[in-house]
């Protein structure tokens, strides 16, 4: 379960995202809420949320302070997603390069903020919980060595009906659905960070060097050495 905060000094819009939250049964748990820049501060520093909703105009601070001041003097790790209206598109943009997930326009659209969602949780939702909180699972531990029948062991449930799960809403099966996950990290890191391609194979949990170059060319078509050039 992810821990969130919602940054935003109209109580509206706070009302909307919390019960976005609770509607969808999204697996987030709002531990706090702020109405200043200063305030979402001294929250942070508490409560150590993994997700902030930050309105870019708050008072004291506004969001891009409120980041920039994250960013130097915080030592976790958060992910923030910035609240704009749209005459402040442009100015929210900055928020992108400081590292903000997405950026939701108001009024928030409910189909917007489930696609922002499960991209910055990992994963998409269904209408079935056992199934949602699999997939939180392996989300949390798709580094370890993942295996249906322990997958199954923890929930209380068979291998068989997981697999029954994977198909009727994802039309996979359990090792593609986890080996998907891996190589769509592993793509992020290559982008994003100067790790070298050992580091992100051990990173998203291939312990064979050889056969996540393999696994990475059948999914892309290029070898992550390329990969990470195009990318450039």
């Amino acid at each position: 379960m992810k821990r969130a905060v919602i940054a935003d000094d109209e109580k509206l819009a706070r009302d909307l995202i919390t019960l976005l939250i609770e509607q969808s049964r999204l697996p987030i748990d709002i531990v706090g809420y702020a109405v200043s820049g200063d305030g979402v501060l001294a929250i942070i520093e508490k409560l150590k949320p993994d997700i902030v909703y930050l309105d870019i105009k708050m008072p004291v601070y506004n969001g891009i302070e409120v980041m920039k001041r994250v960013k130097k003097m915080y030592k976790g790790s958060v992910d923030f997603i910035v609240i704009t209206a749209y005459s402040q598109f442009e100015y929210a943009q900055a928020s992108l390069r400081l590292g903000a997930k997405d950026i939701l326009l108001k009024p928030i659209d409910t189909k917007q903020f489930l696609a922002t969602m499960q991209r910055v949780v990992g994963y998409r939702y269904t209408d079935n919980q056992i199934f949602n909180e699999i997939l939180e699972y392996i989300s949390c531990n798709y580094r370890d060595n993942m295996e249906l029948s322990e997958c199954a062991r923890l929930h209380f449930t068979t291998s068989n009906q997981i697999s029954k799960m994977f198909k009727r809403y994802f039309n996979t099966n359990f090792s593609t659905y986890v080996n998907d996950l891996r190589i769509n990290k592993a793509k992020e890191l290559l982008k994003e960070t100067d790790m070298t391609i050992q580091e992100i194979s051990d990173e998203v949990g291939y312990n064979n060097l050889n056969y996540f170059y393999r696994k990475f060319k059948t999914s892309n078509g290029v070898t992550p050495s390329i990969f990470r050039k195009n990318s450039d």
